[in-house]
């Protein structure tokens, strides 16, 4: 009996330990913007790949979209607003491996739909919606953001807060930078600008994308942002390994020195654009670098003065040696 448990103890762990076939698929664009007039009707294309190895049938799932934070995305299957003008044709599709098929997102604006920003998510799931079958197994589902911006008496307000670096004080490059803007009208904001760094004398010396990943926040929330970093030409090459050698290396490479100020210049909106602004300084210092110079040139310096002193002392002792000689000479004379 013990036998006969331990050997379907081992069958079950086998079956768990089988790797299962994934079912992957890919969906673009990530992101959709759309603008649109109350009462419009909406068409735009989504494509969906299959990356299985099987035949699948997808089927399209709507959500609404929000944030928490300004950056966590959060996905409620609410039934009012955007959620519900939203359908594709096809309302389903079958693609084999490594199959590409094209939908159309259709978005039927209602006549007295509210101005500003709407938001929903699309996704695509293995899953069938209730009626169309059962089962268990494992769901894939993938999906793409829908940003709508319906017109009318919007709102367009934005405020740079919390413009930083990692430290005031830095010891080398990369330095990176970083803002949160603060949404405070009723429609979605995807800033376009640059930071410019300055140095003492006002002297530019890097221009850095204020948002490479052109991200948006939506309305009521803040979102914090990360400009390309500041690196030295060439880019900042890894070195391993910790200990105050190393730490020397990375600022050889990474060297810099001097106080420098960031200036941030972003732009809003869609018709009118707004412009936020912001600026702060700060230092790159590489003390190491610096105090390590210090004791080479005060090393230099000893040696150079122990060198001088022992030179003139030699000039000395051979003036002497000549002025010893000569009275010597006059003595015997």
């Amino acid at each position: 009996m013990k036998k006969l448990i331990f050997l379907t103890i081992l069958f079950v762990l086998g079956l768990a330990l089988v790797p299962r076939q994934s079912e992957a698929l890919t969906v673009s664009p990530a992101k959709i913007l759309l603008s649109a007039d109350p009462g419009e009707r909406i068409e735009t294309k989504m494509r969906v790949r299959n990356d299985s190895e099987r035949i699948l049938t997808f089927y399209p799932v709507f959500e609404r979209y929000s944030t928490r934070g300004g950056e966590e995305p959060i996905f409620t299957p609410e039934k009012f607003g955007l959620v519900t003008w939203m359908r594709t044709e096809p309302s389903e599709l079958t693609l084999g491996f490594k199959e590409t098929g094209e939908v159309a997102v259709i978005i039927d604006l209602p006549e007295d739909a509210e101005p500003g920003g709407h938001y929903a998510a699309v996704f695509w799931s293995t899953a069938p919606p209730e009626g169309k079958g059962t089962g268990v197994g494992i769901v894939t589902r993938v999906g793409a953001l829908v940003l709508l911006e319906i017109s009318g008496e919007v709102k367009v307000s934005g405020e740079i807060i919390n413009f930083q670096t990692q430290k005031k004080v830095l010891n080398r490059l990369p330095a990176n930078f970083t803002y949160a803007l603060q949404n405070k009208g009723t429609v979605h904001l995807g800033p376009v600008g640059q930071i410019t760094l300055k140095n003492l004398f006002g002297k530019i010396v890097a221009v850095l994308d204020a948002n490479p990943g052109k991200y948006h926040v939506l309305p009521g929330d803040s979102r914090t942002f990360t400009a390309v970093n500041w690196e030295p030409k060439g880019g900042m090459p890894k070195i391993e390994g910790k200990g105050f050698l190393n730490d020397v290396k990375r600022e050889l490479k990474g060297f810099s020195f001097g106080y420098y100020r960031a200036y941030l210049s972003v732009e809003y909106g869609k018709e009118e654009m707004q412009t936020a602004q912001a600026s702060f300084g700060f230092w790159v210092i590489p003390w190491r670098v610096l105090t390590l110079s210090i004791l080479i040139l005060a090393l230099v310096t000893l040696i150079i003065v122990k060198g001088i002193h022992r030179y003139n002392q030699w000039v000395i002792d051979k003036v002497e040696e000549r002025i010893t000689a000569k009275a010597k000479r006059k003595i015997k004379i």
